[in-house]
């Protein structure tokens, strides 16, 4: 058997294992082992599987995963998304579709600490949903708002997916965080612009305040959840008591006036972010140090906010780190799992065939890319998006470097491709989680996320078209 079809013959693997609901990183290591025993490699499978998990995993670059995840469960257990939430709602929740632009904006303003689209969207979904439904929004619109929105913010840094996409393809991490920052936040504006006017054809507007008055919860009983945990289990017990000449008062004084408890929120993402990508502009840090030095900082944010509900730190702290052991194990499993399979096709010399064929072709080289870059459309719909990476970055980046494209562009590329895997069906992670937050179901959620899909492959395809939205802030910090 050539090793070609070893190869291809494992990715049918593969793909059988996932459709049985195998896990995927048992899926991945599973499929290169069959590759290799079809291939006959000299090396043994049992020296594979005991070497491969540290060499993949013993890399200083990885550091910084486990750095962000711990800052975003750090940040998400202080209860900064609330404050975020109302902070923004006070600025823009008069204009039609306020409140579904604070959902936006709230949620690009937190991916910039949390580092992850499923944590943005766990963090707002509850929230968003109800205050949204309350002003005539239909609830499964309201949650198709939210996951649209945290899949259009997964590129806004800290972001995992740079992260491992700069591992997997090898490239520059710093020049990935730099790259994404600008399609981040453009895609992010045109979402709110599109809520907007959807609002204003719709007669949807935000006219009463979030906040406007006092907010009333429960305590939480068990102090031994998080705060987000506490705080949506007695999301029904709440009360809004709002005074309408505090809420006409409050809204006049705008940005300038905001209420110190609502404005720290934001505060702290500025800083956080200012830290991260501050650092790594100035050249004082590499992307590992500021990670780490992220971590420290929304430490010393979860210690003060704890300080002031008067909880126990150690308690918050207890369930920050078993929340971050639990998804950087989860993470570094698909990590050795992608190091086996890369290792199996490598091996084949499928990537290299690849990529001859394909420079072979009689073809517009930027036709290839964007035939590559559709692949991940249907693959985003049924695989995660870590998963979909993994598979076919190994096989795709030698392809990208023969025809002579930009790494750093065609990574941000395939990251937003990514993205609109998350909310499109049937697999679309985001709908799932803020089904799960909201108690709607997903289906609902993914009938009203068709045109944020049409919106967000609208946006790549000028990403695509105009490669200088991507390389324009890495060139001007140097790191191209």
């Amino acid at each position: 058997m050539t090793p070609e079809l070893a190869a291809g013959l494992a990715v049918v693997a593969l793909f059988i294992f996932i459709a049985i609901e195998m896990p995927v990183a048992l899926s991945l290591i599973g499929s290169g082992l069959v590759g290799l025993l079809l291939m006959g490699s000299s090396m043994s499978l049992e020296s594979v599987l005991g070497a491969t998990p540290y060499t993949a995993t013993a890399k200083y670059a990885l550091f910084v995963i486990p750095m962000y995840i711990l800052l975003g469960c750090l940040i998400a257990n202080a209860g900064i998304g609330r404050a975020i939430y109302r902070a923004i709602h006070k600025v823009i929740g008069r204009i039609p579709g306020g409140l579904a632009a604070t959902a936006v904006g709230a949620t690009t303003l937190f991916s910039g600490i949390s580092g992850s689209s499923a944590a943005d969207v766990a963090a707002f979904g509850r929230i968003s949903v109800q205050e949204m439904g309350r002003y005539g929004y239909k609830r499964e619109y309201a949650a198709a708002v939210v996951a649209a929105a945290g899949a259009f913010a997964a590129l806004i840094p800290p972001s995992i997916a740079i992260v491992l996409y700069g591992i997997t393809a090898e490239v520059s991490i710093a020049a990935l965080i730099f790259a994404g920052i600008i399609p981040g936040i453009l895609s992010c504006v045109i979402l709110m612009v599109f809520v907007v006017l959807r609002a204003m054809r719709g007669q949807r507007t935000g006219e009463a305040s979030f906040g406007g008055g006092a907010m009333v919860t429960k305590p939480a009983k068990s102090p031994q959840r998080s705060f987000n945990e506490a705080w949506e289990s007695t999301a029904d017990a709440r009360v809004l008591v709002r005074t309408e000449t505090l809420v006409a008062s409050r809204e006049r004084r705008g940005l300038g006036r905001l209420v110190h408890s609502d404005a720290i929120g934001v505060i702290y993402a500025v800083v956080i972010f200012g830290v991260v990508v501050g650092g790594l502009y100035g050249g004082f840090f590499t992307a590992t140090e500021a990670g780490a030095l992220g971590a420290l900082v929304a430490m010393i944010i979860m210690v003060i906010e704890v300080k002031k509900k008067r909880a126990s730190v150690f308690k918050v702290l207890a369930v920050s780190m078993r929340e971050t052991v639990g998804v950087v194990g989860m993470i570094f499993l698909l990590i050795v799992g992608g190091a086996i399979f890369g290792y199996m096709l490598t091996l084949s010399g499928l990537p290299r065939t690849l990529t001859e064929w394909a420079g072979g072709l009689s073809v517009p080289p930027a036709l290839i890319i964007a035939m590559l870059l559709l692949i991940l459309l249907p693959l985003g719909a049924v695989l995660d998006g870590l998963t979909a990476m993994l598979i076919t970055v190994p096989l795709m980046a030698p392809i990208v470097l023969e025809l002579g494209f930009d790494p750093i562009w065609f990574g941000i590329l395939v990251l937003k491709m990514i993205e609109i895997g998350l909310i499109t069906p049937p697999v679309g992670m985001n709908a799932f989680v803020i089904s799960s937050a909201t108690g709607i179901k997903a289906e609902s959620v993914f009938k009203f996320l068709t045109p944020f899909v049409l919106l967000d492959l609208t946006l790549t395809a000028i990403y695509f078209l105009v490669p200088d939205i991507i390389l324009w802030l890495p060139r001007v910090a140097g790191l191209l």
